[in-house]
């Protein structure tokens, strides 16, 4: 398709997607465990959230671990592994068919035995890593 002068192409955000960035607070996060690391951001919509980034695992196995959560709903958990000596790039959605959406995301790093390494609280102004 050729845009003319004064030719403006629209793309229509996806279904439960907020079509502003004034709209939609992203909040980025990051958590490193020796040299693996589990990195993205956190979009927020008004009924779900979008988390995009990546989980490298240096040596042995990591798994990123993701909740959502409000005072009307609670998600599904959500995990992305990586084998040792790999990085993986994810895309979750966790969705909260009430207004508002989710209000605390649960972001984890976890080795693949199943014991967390580090954990963060997210809200739509920021991240706090509670190891």
């Amino acid at each position: 398709m050729k845009l003319g002068r004064g030719s403006a192409l629209v793309v229509a955000p996806a279904a439960g997607y907020a079509s502003t960035s004034a709209a939609c607070p992203v909040t980025p996060f990051r958590m490193e465990h020796g040299a693996s690391v589990l990195a993205g951001s956190i979009t927020w919509y008004d009924r779900s959230i979008h988390a995009t980034g990546f989980v490298k695992a240096v040596s042995s196995g990591k798994t990123a671990v993701f909740q959502g959560e409000s005072p009307n709903c609670l998600s599904g958990v959500e995990t992305r592994t990586a084998s040792g000596g790999e990085t993986r790039n994810f895309v979750v959605d966790l969705p909260c068919d009430f207004p508002g959406g989710i209000t605390v995301v649960h972001v984890e790093l976890w080795d693949t035995q199943g014991t967390p390494l580090h954990r963060a609280i997210c809200l739509r102004n920021g991240c706090a890593v509670r190891d």
